[in-house]
């Protein structure tokens, strides 16, 4: 079961990180490489559906599966193919006095999990798990700006 992760330290309260976050429709001020646009079809609770586009990659619908004030989930899914449980963690830090530890969490499972992981075929194939930690890593920089300073990428 593979899980791929990225963090970074944002000198803001979870609180308000995470109502930044939730806020939606101003994602294409802040950020343009990886999500395009993060939509959800209902209300923010478990269940409901919620329609992610990415750059270059087309779109998914997920499923909601926890909206609480430390975590975020989502579930993308091809049953017993491919699924992944994407969690945004908003969790008090430890290293910035009053900011957030921001945290991306994806587990991945099901017949195409082990595409995400780090054996040799894994990366032979492309390497997706590296990739995929790497596009997080570019949104959370993005993500940091906007919450500190209310500005949008540079990208």
């Amino acid at each position: 079961m593979p899980i791929t992760t990225a963090s970074i330290e944002i000198a803001c309260p979870p609180q308000v990180v995470r109502e930044k976050f939730l806020d939606f429709a101003s994602l294409p001020k802040y950020h343009s490489s990886f999500f395009t646009s993060i939509t959800p079809l209902g209300p923010l609770e478990p269940k409901q559906k919620i329609r992610i586009v990415f750059v270059g990659m087309g779109k998914m619908e997920g499923t909601i599966i926890s909206n609480k004030p430390e975590a975020f989930t989502w579930l993308g899914s091809l049953p017993y193919i491919f699924s992944g449980a994407h969690t945004f963690h908003f969790t008090p830090s430890t290293k910035t006095p009053g900011g957030t530890t921001f945290v991306q969490e994806e587990t991945f499972t099901g017949a195409l999990s082990w595409l995400m992981g780090g054996s040799f075929v894994a990366k032979q194939l492309g390497d997706m798990g590296k990739k995929t930690e790497k596009n997080w890593e570019g949104y959370n920089k993005d993500f940091k700006k906007w919450c500190e300073t209310g500005e949008g990428s540079d990208a």
